[in-house]
């Protein structure tokens, strides 16, 4: 069973952050990369994703004033998932991605999405890095869901040490679609 919960001081991730960096997502193995780096902004929040009571995922909505004015959020930062300890094998397939048959689609941008201020602007970055699935995320996952109409590439920043694109999220249409597919059960804690 899948549980999302919004991080407190009480979890404890040592297990989470040994398996990140053992799969090379260097942005989710520490507190100081995943936590710490977002202690600045206005606004943050971290979920992480468990599945069977242990923490498999996490992502992260943080303010993105600073680059995208006022009420801007940056979300689904710091997202990973540790699809080897899931039963899921289609977490990156191109049909898995169309049809929201994902973390990402089922679980975490809903859950953002209803912790954000009404009428905020959502954007979600990407780059061309070689860590984790950043090219995957940039050269794939974006490209696809642009394809349906559910973001829209802004423009590329420099942003936290980092070329990155700045991709639009109607999340309108993005609950529109997801409404048209199958739900996953998740329990948020």
């Amino acid at each position: 069973m899948y549980e999302i919960q919004e991080y407190n001081d009480s979890i404890d991730l040592t297990t989470f952050y040994e398996s990140c960096s053992k799969k090379g997502f260097i942005n989710n193995a520490s507190q100081k990369s995943l936590i710490d780096t977002f202690k600045n902004n206005t606004y943050f929040k971290l979920w992480i994703l468990f599945y069977n009571h242990l923490p498999v995922g996490s992502t992260v909505a943080h303010s993105f004033d600073d680059v995208m004015g006022e009420n801007s959020y940056r979300v689904c930062a710091r997202t990973c998932v540790l699809s080897d300890m899931l039963p899921i094998k289609h977490i990156r397939t191109k049909d898995g991605i169309i049809h929201h048959q994902n973390v990402c689609s089922q679980i975490f941008i809903p859950v953002i999405l209803n912790t954000l201020p009404q009428g905020s602007k959502c954007y979600i970055t990407s780059s061309d890095k070689d860590e984790a699935s950043m090219k995957q995320v940039n050269g794939i996952w974006a490209k696809l869901l642009s394809k349906q109409g559910v973001l829209e590439r802004v423009k590329n920043v420099f942003y936290r040490g980092a070329d990155q694109t700045v991709w639009f999220l109607n999340s309108e249409k993005f609950l529109e679609q997801l409404a048209q597919h199958p739900k996953w059960e998740y329990s948020t804690v």
